[in-house]
């Protein structure tokens, strides 16, 4: 009998530096996965400058957690669908939101990619997943590779504190997906 994998809860990474874009991806992004249980603040984004020919300049990032939980094969078609999301949202080309979905769960966080990487595991043509921070010894901890912004403890204390959400979610909603957000 195979064994499946644990559902997680999607969050989403929207990079921009103006409103009104990012609040028109959100609400599309709920047509997909239901409404978002949070939204952050807007989080300065000053670790790089790899947008800001594309995007402009300053960018801050909102996270948003939404409450249905996936099973973890469905990244590929969520971030399909984000890269379809950025293209029409694009005027001339040129991106104004900047959307990155990932898996929170009890392990840590998985963020999908488009750019290929050593690190980065195959999830679709063109697709790749990135294990970015893991839960240990009550919190989240960077790796090698990961992200500035999401080594940093601003976001890695938000990602506690949506962790214990999903906890709690998960202990709410025991038929959606079982174990995704126990201790593993």
């Amino acid at each position: 009998m195979p064994v499946f994998a644990a559902s997680a809860m999607v969050m989403v990474s929207l990079l921009a530096g103006a409103e009104p874009p990012r609040t028109l991806a959100l609400a599309r992004l709920a047509d997909l996965l239901g409404p978002p249980a949070f939204l952050s603040a807007p989080l300065p984004f000053d670790h790089s400058h790899y947008y800001d020919r594309e995007m402009g300049a300053p960018l801050n990032r909102r996270l948003a957690l939404f409450n249905r939980l996936v099973q973890p094969w469905r990244l590929a078609e969520i971030k399909s669908r984000c890269l379809a999301l950025e293209t029409e949202l694009a005027p001339e080309g040129r991106r104004q939101v900047n959307i990155d979905p990932g898996l929170l769960s009890a392990g840590g966080l998985t963020l999908a990619s488009h750019k290929e990487r050593p690190h980065r595991v195959a999830i679709g043509p063109g697709l790749w997943a990135e294990p970015t921070l893991v839960f240990q010894e009550g919190g989240f901890q960077p790796l090698p590779w990961t992200y500035p912004d999401y080594a940093g403890q601003e976001i890695r204390t938000l990602l506690n504190n949506l962790r214990r959400r999903c906890l709690w979610e998960m202990k709410r909603t025991p038929d959606q997906g079982g174990t995704a957000c126990s201790n593993p």
